[in-house]
């Protein structure tokens, strides 16, 4: 059975990034970190057999969702 979490993550940068296509490319770079730490170590809990399927990543404010299918 697949099971989906959310978690909400608030990352602060020194200057403001306020136009949609550096908003998206953010939630690209964090799904790509999160996909190359599942493949490091994964991100399951460590006495659990389950593994990660696909990562989504959407931005505030915004529609548009970046996934990421970390069996890739």
């Amino acid at each position: 059975m697949k099971n989906s979490l959310s978690f909400n993550v608030t990352i602060e940068f020194e200057d403001r990034i306020s136009d949609d296509k550096g908003i998206v490319e953010v939630a690209e770079n964090i799904a790509r970190a999160i996909k190359r730490e599942t493949n490091a170590g994964g991100i399951a809990p460590s006495l659990s057999d389950t593994y990660s399927l696909h990562v989504h990543v959407k931005p505030q404010f915004l529609t548009e969702i970046v996934t990421l299918n970390m069996l890739d």
